[in-house]
């Protein structure tokens, strides 16, 4: 397996696509990505739509190709109902990592970010940026201590904090009246940027519209919130994200040449939100996969080799015995049993033997937890 090494050596802090994977190792035959985090039952939704309206209008497609997309700020119109903000606020991205490299190269001079987390946040970091950082505890299940974090902020100095929740890769949601205190205790710093990507997952009731934490948000002027479309609409090819600040700041963003940033195929899946069918169709799945959600989570604690954290979101981290290689643990199952899992061994912040496992449909789930146990055991 050095090939595989070679590659994911070449792939930096992120995995190997499943594309990539397939075309360089023809020889593993990869039958469930649980490495990249995405809702599958969402992903079917959206294929499902873009069908019937390729198979009702032929010039469907072609238009899509043929033709500019819309500007950022046309986008944004379409997607202000469902996000619950005003148009004007919201800077639409191509992905949710733009949407981060924008906001860090132009709104931070000093980062001050939770480990582990989400690498992009310290790896958009400039020469002239200084990143400092706030470790959480695994012996607490990576829960976020409100004061501790708090005076680590202040005394750090930084004019910018980051926050993930439920945070990545162990999948902690911030309690609400945690994040509250939090943010009104740092209305102080030049920006706080909240990343929500996981939020539809996490369960919070809602009177109306989708699952946001901006309701929380919105009272702190400092605050920007971000959000990646792939994880909870599982379309991570077509690069859709957004964030929300500042308007000021959006149109600073708009005039850095941002204009056109989103293909054809994303502006269509952003025009989904104005269809209540869409919408009404997209929760009905989101119920039916965050149960598929709580079993997984509910066997894979009774595994023996690993120890798997409480999450949030629609993955779960595992911690793997000291006689085990999360290498070697990953490895095999790939091997093995076609199943490809995330070998947490780059995580800055993870002292230890980790791996992260993406939540999938429930045949596959079923085979993930095979294959854990066969490996393990």
């Amino acid at each position: 397996m050095d090939r595989f090494g070679e590659l994911s050596s070449d792939s930096g802090s992120h995995s190997p696509s499943l594309v990539t994977m397939r075309q360089s190792l023809p020889e593993i035959s990869v039958d469930i990505d649980a490495c990249y985090l995405s809702n599958p039952l969402a992903t079917d939704l959206f294929w499902s739509h873009f069908n019937s309206d390729s198979l009702n209008d032929p010039q469907f497609i072609k238009r899509m190709f043929e033709a500019y997309p819309s500007q950022n700020r046309d986008i944004a119109e379409k997607l202000a109902p469902m996000v619950g903000a005003d148009p004007g606020r919201i800077f639409v991205a191509n992905g949710a990592t733009e949407a981060i490299q924008a906001i860090v190269h132009n709104y931070a001079s000093h980062m001050h970010v939770t480990l582990p987390t989400f690498s992009p946040y310290y790896e958009f970091a400039q020469p002239w940026q200084r990143v400092t950082t706030f470790h959480l505890d695994p012996a607490s299940d990576f829960a976020l201590d409100p004061e501790r974090y708090v005076q680590s902020v202040l005394d750090s100095g930084a004019d910018t904090a980051v926050l993930i929740s439920p945070n990545n890769p162990n999948g902690y949601l911030i309690p609400d009246e945690h994040l509250e205190w939090i943010l009104s205790s740092l209305r102080s710093l030049r920006t706080v940027i909240v990343d929500e990507s996981f939020v539809h997952f996490a369960g919070r009731r809602q009177s109306s519209g989708l699952p946001t934490l901006l309701g929380i948000t919105n009272q702190f002027e400092n605050v920007t919130v971000v959000k990646s479309m792939s994880k909870d609409f599982g379309v991570a090819g077509i690069r859709a994200g957004y964030a929300v600040m500042d308007p000021a700041r959006v149109t600073e963003l708009l005039g850095k040449g941002y204009l056109w940033n989103i293909n054809g195929i994303a502006e269509y899946f952003f025009s989904l939100f104005a269809r209540p069918r869409f919408l009404d169709e997209y929760r009905r799945v989101l119920a039916v996969y965050r149960g598929q959600i709580d079993r997984f989570t509910s066997i894979t604690s009774n595994i023996g080799g690993l120890f798997a954290y409480p999450t949030s979101a629609n993955f779960q981290l595992m911690q793997i015995a000291a006689d085990h290689s999360a290498d070697m643990v990953a490895t095999l199952m790939l091997i093995r049993h076609g199943v490809y899992v995330r070998n947490c061994g780059d995580k800055i912040g993870l002292d230890g033997e980790f791996i992260r496992v993406a939540i999938r449909t429930e045949p596959e789930n079923e085979r993930i937890v095979e294959a854990l146990s066969d490996v393990l055991n």
